[in-house]
């Protein structure tokens, strides 16, 4: 009896781990061909989208002590060659000088402001062609932050962006241009990248932290996120850079201001609304459109960060568990939704069951180590393959400036990431699931690697 449960489970893993290494090669395959077409995409955007007829769009920015690096976010939207972009910073409760810095820094001056969500000030100012406004309000949370500068922007589409995160130029436009191709589009994101600009100094564990990181952010802005979208089943719009319908998001309700992956939650809810609705509807990503933020160098930062991301997944997939597996939501609901029970929420404990059949099985000797050696080395490598190639594609067609220290850097950082930083993963997305009862829908500083304010 033992022996046959033991063979059905190792079949299970083994039908577990290829589908998975199939779903790698099927994105990469993706990801070649759409950064490829690069160029031609940007080019047609310039074309689409002259000056002359942007739509209007609003930038929203949530900040609680962010002094460090907001006036920095602020001068690249200002750089940004989007015409007319109105910018809403939302101070929400710092304990810091954030609303000083930015007040400072583009001579904002008091003014009256209409919001249904209680301020305590309002300040105004222009820079050239943009406007510049900042409210400042009792500590209420991120979701509400936002749904505060949502009540009062004017634009057409809101761009909601992190206070530590930059756009690089032209990003808005390749945005805004994804709703202008396909009347469809709801929401259209972008890819997220680091800021390397800031790690210089770092000791050695520390830049491995962010190293790592960094692959896994192209693993997922540039492989993962453009495989979901061929088929409208992205269940994750970033927080940290995602242009909105402004009317369909009112029309929802704005930001649920009782999750903490707010975020991931909008997605899933805009998918539910639009198909309850019956309305033709796409969750558009668009990762020509590239920004930049500051990762955790400290581990634990890092912890603490992924283990919000890990409670903010559970709250959402309970919130949403009629989609999963559910065919009436298109693949968003097949395919999306079981690839995050799978292979993100319930992976730490699949991996440990096929550990622990592994061991039985040679216990018991229905397994040989020669045979199981080798699978397992065929299944490293060809991981290692893929993300190899995944990295140098990024580097060969423009997506990412990749210096040659920093692309052995990665590689290096794929051949350890397995017995290295996935274990820390895997811890820390244990812990989150044993303990989301127990989080609160807060703010989470992060340590920025300038701790100097720039004067």
């Amino acid at each position: 009896m033992l022996i046959s449960i033991l063979r059905i489970l190792f079949a299970l893993f083994l039908l577990y781990t290829w589908f998975y290494i199939l779903h790698w090669l099927v994105g990469l395959g993706i990801s070649l061909y759409t950064q490829a077409d690069f160029p031609r995409r940007k080019a047609a955007v310039r074309w689409l989208l002259p000056n002359s007829q942007v739509p209007p769009v609003s930038v929203i920015i949530a900040a609680h002590n962010e002094e460090a690096c907001i006036v920095d976010t602020l001068e690249t939207l200002l750089r940004e060659d989007y015409p007319g972009l109105e910018i809403i910073v939302v101070d929400d409760g710092s304990l810091d000088n954030t609303a000083g810095r930015v007040i400072d820094a583009f001579g904002l001056r008091p003014d009256r402001c209409e919001s249904e969500i209680p301020i305590r000030e309002c300040y105004r100012g222009t820079a050239g062609d943009r406007s510049l406004i900042l409210l400042r309000k009792e500590k209420g949370g991120k979701a509400r932050a936002l749904n505060c500068g949502l009540g009062i922007c004017r634009g057409k589409y809101c761009l909601i962006l992190d206070a530590d995160t930059q756009v690089r130029r032209g990003a808005i436009r390749a945005m805004a241009g994804r709703f202008l191709q396909d009347p469809r589009t709801v929401v259209c994101a972008g890819a997220v990248g680091n800021n390397d600009s800031v790690y210089h100094r770092l000791p050695l564990l520390q830049k491995c932290l962010v190293q790592f990181q960094t692959l896994e952010y192209y693993r997922t802005f540039y492989m993962q996120r453009i495989f979901l979208d061929r088929l409208n089943a992205n269940i994750v719009v970033s927080g940290a850079f995602a242009l909105f319908d402004v009317q369909l998001l009112k029309q929802m309700g704005g930001y649920q201001e009782n999750t903490i992956g707010e975020d991931m939650e909008l997605a899933m809810r805009l998918h539910a609304f639009c198909q309850s609705t019956g309305r033709e509807y796409r969750i558009a990503y668009a990762p020509e459109a590239k920004c930049t933020t500051q990762l955790p160098y400290r581990y634990r930062d890092f912890c603490r960060q992924r283990r919000r991301w890990q409670i903010g997944m559970i709250q959402s997939l309970h919130v949403h568990r009629y989609m999963l597996l559910n065919a009436h939501y298109g693949w968003a609901g097949i395919l999306a939704g079981s690839q995050f029970l799978l292979y993100e929420l319930f992976a730490p404990f699949i991996e440990l069951l096929g550990l622990l059949t592994l061991v039985l099985s040679f216990a018991v000797g229905i397994l040989h180590i020669g045979p199981v050696l080798q699978i397992l080395l065929g299944y490293y490598l060809l991981m290692l393959l893929t993300q190899a190639v995944l990295v140098l594609s990024l580097n060969t067609y423009g997506a990412e400036k990749i210096p040659l220290p920093k692309l052995l850097g990665l590689l290096l950082m794929a051949i350890l990431e397995f017995c290295s930083f996935h274990l820390i993963n895997t811890g820390v997305k244990i812990l989150a699931i044993a303990t989301f009862r127990k989080h609160k829908a807060t703010w989470q500083h992060i340590r920025r690697a300038h701790e100097t304010v720039k004067q």
